[in-house]
């Protein structure tokens, strides 16, 4: 094994170097209805990335922090399982549970008898560097300040909270702002140093989805707030296309070099660029894999099979014979046969028959929009493929267009172009044709 790839994805010592005995605050309660058809019956933070949890590149960004309250929802218990007490991260993490999934103020809420009396608030589904943490404890040990918050310089401020800064302090917080309206172009990203008096604000204001938001703003008007800016990576797992670019920004951070355990690669694959290849693995007669890509425990790679550019394919997959998968996130137990699978994101345990395509490019070049709930969403990719749920089927030679969702337990038949929405548990297939069949003369006209 290459040196430093499990290590890369496990805590160094120098994560605890900060400041000693801060405590965070991980949200991980949120049940994530725009990511469907992704993570039903599990937590978003459980999604798995380079075999995994999303949740455990949260944990090892947390410079500085040695304890964590983390606030789980429903099927939390899964993360309450996979982390424990926390001791083999090397932070000590407890457990409470918001028992409705009513935002982030009331998951202060939940965990008031765990907090002192500052500390870090940090989004299971964002994922920053090391440094967006240990700015924020820095400029807090020579800081006034009763509240500060972190701040990335973003080109969509429609999409975020925007600050208003004068002289360093925060003013207000404008709210995901029309386009030309923003006050500035910084954006509020996690994590938070809040101090434990903010419960006091959250009470005073009503229940919302906004509640979170309008408590900080309350807070702004009557205490010294200030802003430190972060310019690393950030991403958040709000939209599931977004784990596109949460895998590859991983793949570049910890697939470096070829990795290759105990596994059985034949002499005639070809292997090219940076590699991981994990135990069990079967790479057969002139597959070819062209990094960065990531090959899962006990999977198959067949003949001829083309496994390319920021492919992760997680443990127990067969990718068959002259398969090509690009650009995708392919879950656990899944099998493909001799199709393409290019820029999507497949939940485990699904089944592709010979000859199926995700298309995932327009032939106007538009971006990609997707249905999330009623609206379509501007994906802001160009290429984008399917995204299935768990446990679906697609039949031979059937075709997937752009941007199509597919629901958990699924059925997309044989022949069949699908150009919209499955939901869960749906089943489309192509109506019989008839065929006329006769005997004789094979000149002889129908």
């Amino acid at each position: 094994m290459k040196p430093g790839w499990e290590e890369s994805l496990h805590f160094s010592p120098e994560r605890q170097g900060v400041c000693d005995g801060m405590q965070a605050v991980i949200l991980a309660g949120g049940i994530g209805r725009r990511v469907f058809p992704l993570c039903r019956g599990r937590p978003k933070a459980m999604y798995r990335l380079l075999g995994k949890p999303l949740l455990h590149y949260v944990i090892s960004s947390m410079k500085g922090v040695d304890e964590a309250v983390v606030v789980i929802g429903k099927n939390g218990e899964r993360i309450r399982e996979y982390f424990g007490n926390g001791e083999k991260y090397n932070v000590h993490l407890e457990y409470v549970q918001q028992k409705e999934p009513l935002g982030m103020a009331n998951a202060l809420l939940c965990a008031e008898k765990l907090l002192k009396e500052e500390f870090l608030l940090v989004n299971a589904d964002d994922v920053v560097e090391q440094d967006a943490f240990a700015n924020i404890i820095e400029h807090h040990k020579k800081s006034d300040a009763d509240l500060i918050l972190c701040y990335k310089e973003v080109e969509e401020t429609e999409k975020f909270g925007i600050l208003d800064l004068e002289d360093g302090r925060v003013k207000r917080i404008v709210e995901k702002p029309e386009k030309g309206k923003e006050p500035s172009n910084k954006a509020v990203i996690s994590p938070y140093l809040l101090p434990r008096s903010i419960l006091e604000y959250i009470r005073k204001v009503p229940l919302s989805d906004a509640q979170f938001e309008d408590s900080i703003q309350k807070f702004i008007e009557e205490n010294l707030v200030e802003a430190v800016e972060y310019r690393g990576f950030f991403a958040s797992f709000k939209y599931p296309w977004d784990l596109l670019t949460i895998n590859k920004y991983l793949m570049k951070k910890h697939v470096k070099g070829q990795t290759i355990k105990s596994s059985s690669v034949s002499e005639r694959a070809i292997i090219t660029g940076n590699v991981v290849i994990e135990e069990g693995v079967k790479v057969l007669e002139t597959a070819k894999l062209s990094g960065p890509c990531y090959i899962g425990r006990n999977s198959l790679i067949g003949d001829d099979a083309l496994i390319r550019d920021f492919s992760s394919i997680d443990e127990h997959c067969e990718i068959g014979k002259n398969c090509e998968v690009k650009n995708s996130i392919i879950g656990r137990n899944c099998r493909i046969h001799g199709s393409y699978i290019g820029d999507s994101i497949i939940e485990e345990n699904c089944d592709f028959g010979f000859g199926s395509v995700t298309a995932n490019f327009r032939f106007d070049e538009a971006a990609i929009r997707v249905k999330i709930g009623n609206k379509k969403i501007d994906s802001g990719l160009r290429k984008l493929g399917v995204i299935m749920g768990s446990h679906s089927k697609v039949g031979i030679n059937a075709n997937i267009m752009p941007g199509v969702k597919v629901g958990p337990r699924a059925v997309v038949g044989p022949g069949v172009t699908l150009y919209e929405d499955l939901g869960e548990g749906e089943r489309i297939y192509v109506d019989k044709k008839s065929f006329v069949r006769k005997t004789g003369p094979p000149d002889e006209p129908f």
